[in-house]
């Protein structure tokens, strides 16, 4: 398993099920290389969430393009 995808295995099992639903892990190529996101459902607001390594917190999606 690729390191950036263990980290966010273990963000993902640290989520609690009152405040995130459906969290996931994508696996897409960005710029040519493998790539993982995760992304979840915050309840409290039915926003659409992507965990940010490098902030180190979930940050809402743009579903707007």
């Amino acid at each position: 398993m690729e390191p950036v995808q263990q980290r966010l295995v273990k963000i993902r099992e640290t989520l609690s099920a009152e405040e995130w639903r459906d969290a996931r892990i994508y696996r897409h190529i960005d710029e040519y290389k493998l790539d993982f996101t995760l992304v979840a459902t915050k309840i409290s607001s039915g926003q659409v969430h992507f965990y940010d390594l490098d902030r180190g917190e979930f940050v809402p999606l743009n579903l707007n393009g």
